[in-house]
């Protein structure tokens, strides 16, 4: 008790010193004292409107988890907390909020209900269990959008819950869009072939999310996507003569269907959502001008084929009186056709990775006088974890240089490329991508680190921002041993028992000791303090996994090194079964090596699966769960092939050359 009262009061103390809240707000004082949440806490809503009611209710359970006082909501303004919009300045906007705190009462006031509910979120992460500090904190936003964009189409295709998670904790962060990325994975009842069974949203999901999301304050946005990335689509022999090249992936737009099919699409999706926006995607467009267009394109230019497309696009869509968004990143090799676009179009220029600058992705589209977000990513795709070196840098600049040129909003995307990414891995960079858009100018990325495990965790130390840093920190070794991050393709399938491969473990030596230092390290941090969590403590869970598979990276490299000097000792002194049988043991018995490769293959995947199960449903699990199969069959068939030259040795005393059981180390 005497600890956990020392925990509170130190948490306090720096609380004090600078509050511990995500985003920062625009303008904070302190002042001394606070105001204590004894037992009968009343929350007055002013105005008796059940969405600021609905914010009570989310600060009476803050207050609760970490008081354990019992929390009553009423009308009126004589509670200890009061949520008013009676005198709230004008340049609050529509979504800033005032907080008034003190010894004796705290006040929100906003304009509107999302003030109301923005307020109440910063209010949340300023409840201890000692009480509210007193301070007066006025704060609005600098982007009137900022949005959380998720891959559905990929791989994983999370369950109705787990999206649900997603908006309420954006929300918590101001974010205030939510937009599904959809090549396929939707149950179209107009055209019921594209969307894969078990792996597609539904009307009634759709329904349901959205009404969910309108809680929250929050817009969901469709992207289902007009021009490229279908080949899901393509592949099917029904859809294939709208190909640009055959069984591809790009929409022809010498094929009149192709229009037929994106305005039955959008017909039967956008009454599903009551949002601004819809994104139409149209980046990536490779194949185009190679195939049906090829004449065209020769003629006129790909740009020119491109934007006509856009333009039909945008007509076909033009009675839902939306905004149409589309990915700038076509449109940027071809400027001069910028003038054509429709002026209320929005482009989201994306850019992914760190960069001085990012004038390149912005500066012409804002010369052409058209509206712009800004897109940057957390940097998971195609890795074991998403690589913070990369994904912090990219979002801030991107993000500080699109406020100063006028974009109207942040769109900060994760892409499940390989398909096997867990959301649960990117909270940290999503939510510094939520401060940076709320926050005005630079967002302070040291600052945000140490806020982190109190706004997101409730833990009044540091232990898990720390434990985050440190999975991260193996990108950056495995960089100095010139290997690219921890990226699939580098790392995360090596053969210790391909010769091939084996080059790649044995360039990782240097750093393969440091690489599971860190990553247990990281395990030890998160283990001995997850105690601490008070909110969201089972998405340490995903994290650990990721140190426990960067652990067994560095494993594989230590241990191929070990195997390889094991038999080349036991070939060297065939003359001695002692010597021999010493080496063999030790890759081969029941404590083997080759035992700990298999033991944690299996372990892995296990938890794998449980923890794509938390988020995800079942659909597209299997094509994860081959590679984890295949990685133990590597660790069995080596097994045996020990195994039967060991045997062979207690007949004929000859082993075989290194090479024939795949442990020669690389020339």
């Amino acid at each position: 008790m005497k600890y956990i009262l020392a925990v509170c009061l130190a948490a306090s103390a720096a609380m004090a010193a600078d509050l511990r809240v995500i985003p920062y707000p625009r303008n904070v004082e302190l002042h001394d004292g606070r105001m204590a949440l004894r037992s009968g806490v009343t929350i007055s809503v002013a105005s008796n409107d059940p969405e600021d009611r609905f914010a009570a209710s989310l600060l009476a359970e803050e207050i609760t988890s970490a008081t354990k006082s019992k929390v009553k909501i009423g009308g009126g303004s004589g509670g200890q907390i009061v949520l008013t919009r009676k005198d709230a300045s004008a340049e609050l906007g529509d979504e800033g909020y005032r907080i008034e705190s003190s010894a004796k009462q705290v006040r929100i006031t906003a304009r509107t209900a999302a003030g109301i509910f923005y307020g109440v979120q910063t209010l949340r992460q300023m409840v201890e269990p000692t009480g509210i500090p007193a301070a007066t904190i006025t704060d609005w936003p600098a982007m009137r959008w900022r949005g959380l964009h998720d891959d559905l189409s990929r791989g994983p295709v999370p369950t109705t819950d787990y999206i649900k998670r997603q908006i309420r904790t954006a929300a918590e962060y101001k974010i205030n869009l939510y937009s599904f990325y959809i090549e396929h994975t939707y149950a179209y009842k107009s055209e019921p072939l594209i969307g894969p069974p078990g792996g597609s949203l539904t009307e009634d999901e759709v329904k349901e999310l959205v009404k969910y999301a309108r809680q929250f304050h929050v817009d969901i946005v469709p992207e289902q996507q007009t021009f490229g990335h279908l080949h899901h689509v393509l592949k099917l022999e029904k859809y294939a003569p709208m190909a640009e090249t055959p069984y591809g992936h790009v929409l022809s737009p010498a094929n009149p269907k192709t229009y037929d099919f994106i305005k039955e699409l959008y017909a039967e999706i956008v009454p599903l959502y009551p949002g601004p926006f819809l994104h139409v995607g149209g980046d990536e467009t490779a194949e185009l001008g190679q195939g049906q267009t090829k004449e065209l394109a020769d003629r006129e230019g790909v740009g020119r084929v491109y934007f006509d497309h856009m333009k039909k696009v945008s007509e076909i869509l033009a009675p839902y009186k939306k905004r149409l968004m589309f990915w700038g990143d076509i449109a940027l090799n071809h400027p001069e056709f910028l003038k054509d676009l429709p002026k209320d179009i929005i482009v989201m220029s994306w850019g992914y990775n760190a960069a001085p600058s990012f004038t390149r992705q912005i500066k012409p589209f804002r010369d052409a006088g058209l509206d712009l977000m800004v897109c940057p990513g957390v940097n998971n795709w195609n890795r074991i974890f998403p690589n913070l070196d990369q994904a912090i840098p990219n979002i801030r600049v991107f993000t500080r240089e699109g406020q100063a040129a006028g974009a109207i909003g942040q769109f900060n995307t994760t892409w499940d490329d390989w398909g096997d990414a867990l959301f649960s891995m990117t909270w940290y960079p999503v939510i510094y991508g939520a401060a940076a858009a709320w926050q005005q100018g630079d967002s302070d990325s040291e600052r945000f680190r140490a806020a982190f495990d109190w706004s997101f965790f409730r833990n009044p130390g540091d232990e898990f921002s720390r434990a985050i840093w440190k999975i991260n920190s193996v990108h950056g070794l495995l960089i100095s041993a010139r290997l690219g991050d921890a990226n699939y393709n580098n790392v995360a399938w090596l053969n210790p028992f391909d010769a091939g491969e084996r080059k790649n473990l044995e360039q990782m030596l240097p750093v393969a000791s440091q690489i599971r230092l860190n990553s247990e390290e990281a395990i030890e941090l998160i283990e001995k303090n997850r105690s601490k969590a008070r909110r969201n403590a089972d998405l340490l869970d995903a994290h650990v996994f990721a140190a426990r598979r960067l652990d067994y990276v560095g494993m594989k490299s230590l241990y191929a090194k070990v195997m390889a000097d094991a038999w080349q000792d036991a070939y060297a002194n065939q003359d001695t079964p002692a010597r021999v049988n010493r080496a063999t043991s030790k890759l081969n018995s029941v404590n083997g090596l080759l035992q700990d490769g298999r033991d944690a293959t299996t372990a892995l995947a296990a938890e794998y699966r449980r923890l794509w199960l938390a988020e995800n449903r079942p659909y597209w699990l299997g094509n994860v769960m081959i590679l984890y199969d295949r990685e133990a069959r590597m660790w069995l068939e080596e097994i045996d092939t020990i195994r039967r030259a060991a045997a062979a040795y207690r007949t004929n005393r000859i082993l075989p050359p290194a090479e024939a059981v795949g442990l020669k180390t690389a020339p």
